[in-house]
């Protein structure tokens, strides 16, 4: 996005804050577990460098290229090479810049965690009541911030609380309690946000995740080695190693990355990397924990062992950020100078209600800058969520094409505002001619008219 230095503090602010805010309470998630703040800084750099054997490819072109232009700037995503299976992309270029609802989810959710882990260790009988009504209430909410965030809530703290139920047979009236507090707002929110939407199922047998038959078609233990590279098998044995099968968060990323394997929770399968990327944050405890035990052996094999395994996890990951780095290189234009002018104007002549009539394109500026309904979001996230939009797409066909209905239609969705412009010209062949001889146009700009329905 091209902005002005005046403009950028209201765009990137929050993205900005929301990020330290992250880091910040993902390293104090990480300390929490590990009461280290060296291994703490190891495991969060594990996390964010993630990655699987892209590095090999890169090193594959490097010798092929034989130049250092490989090295400055690299030619591919090295966590994303869809030709060679590699569909585990780095957290921080797959979810956390693209992704704005789980760049909140996130910190909210490990803030939550943070939370239960100390009123697991000091039981929660210890709580008073008002306190756990409190967390349950916040902890619905995240079905609000984001929903794969909600779902691996939902497991950690059913695991939670079996290794609580386990030591301390008193406390399940307590887990109740909160149980409560917080599944009632949770089926409120669901029934009134997705209840009346979705109208396919969300979860269906998938086993294998993308190396399922319908998806890659590959090998089920070659497509993790390169996706996931040495850091699955390592994390696993430092699961058993350092006896952290104990801990209720590491179990819980076990069991959803196995339920990530079996269960489809989306009907776009690559959603399933939302809850992957959680068993991949809980698996960065053990195995941080357990390169920190190696370190400390002091022998020379024993250091390099973990250097090289160091390397080999974050390897491609590195490389992914690197090449993020180069913006000169991989800038793309989402909105004009123009888009915000009109989008300012607009706002002055329209009210919060009103219903536009546009194209679905994800960076419209009607969408994106306004703040105003819209008739139908982006099509390319509406099949995600299982939702059923052929109709209401066929009848904006019908209205923008000016047919026999359109003037009906029209008043059926109660629509105030006509924008017309490259995307509704030529994705839905709208017939500016039909709107111009009926309806007063008051905005427009060199690719966009805005007329009023009255």
């Amino acid at each position: 996005m091209r902005l002005g230095i005046d403009r950028v503090p209201a765009f990137i602010g929050p993205s900005l804050i929301f990020t330290a805010l992250f880091l910040a309470i993902l390293f104090l998630f990480y300390r929490e577990i590990l009461k280290s703040w060296k291994q703490a800084y190891l495991a969060v750099s594990l996390f964010l460098l993630s990655g699987g054997l892209g590095f090999l490819w890169f090193l594959r072109d490097l010798f092929q290229a034989r130049s250092f232009s490989v090295l400055q700037f690299p030619p591919l995503e090295y966590t994303h090479i869809g030709d060679s299976y590699i569909e585990w992309i780095n957290v921080v270029t797959g979810q956390l810049l693209p992704q704005r609802a789980f760049l909140l989810g996130l910190p909210v959710a490990l803030m939550l965690l943070i939370i239960l882990h100390r009123w697991i260790k000091k039981g929660f009988s210890e709580v008073s009541p008002m306190r756990r009504i409190f967390f349950g209430l916040c902890s619905s909410l995240l079905l609000i911030i984001h929903v794969h965030t909600f779902i691996m809530f939902v497991v950690v703290c059913a695991v939670s609380c079996i290794f609580a139920l386990y030591k301390k047979k008193q406390d399940w009236k307590h887990w109740v309690m909160f149980a409560i507090a917080a599944g009632i707002p949770s089926i409120i929110i669901f029934s009134l946000l997705y209840g009346g939407e979705i109208t396919q199922g969300f979860f269906r047998w998938y086993p294998g995740w993308l190396a399922n038959p319908q998806a890659k078609n590959i090998n089920f233990f070659y497509f993790w080695w390169i996706n996931w590279g040495v850091f699955l098998p390592f994390s696993l044995f430092a699961i058993i190693k350092t006896k952290l099968y104990k801990q209720p968060f590491v179990l819980s990323g076990l069991l959803l990355f196995i339920a990530s394997n079996l269960i489809l929770f989306q009907p776009y399968d690559w959603d399933n990397s939302k809850i992957l990327t959680w068993s991949y944050l809980f698996f960065c405890i053990p195995s941080a924990q357990l390169l920190a035990m190696m370190w400390r052996k002091r022998t020379l094999f024993a250091k390099s062992l973990v250097i090289v395994l160091v390397v080999a996890m974050t390897a491609s990951g590195g490389l992914d950020l690197w090449r993020l780095l180069h913006t000169d290189k991989l800038s793309y234009l989402m909105l004009s100078s123009d888009d915000l002018s009109i989008a300012e104007q607009f706002r002055r002549i329209s009210a919060p209600t009103d219903v536009i009539l546009t194209a679905d394109k994800h960076n419209h500026w009607v969408t994106t800058l306004t703040g105003r309904p819209i008739l139908l979001g982006y099509k390319g996230w509406m099949w995600t969520y299982g939702i059923h939009y052929e109709q209401r797409d066929a009848d904006m066909i019908e209205m923008f094409r000016g047919g026999p209905l359109a003037q009906e239609l029209l008043k059926t969705y109660t629509i105030k505002w006509v924008v017309i412009g490259p995307a509704e010209l030529y994705d839905y062949r709208a017939n500016e001619n039909y709107f111009a001889k009926k309806y007063p146009m008051v905005l427009k700009n060199s690719e966009y008219r805005v007329y009023k329905i009255q």
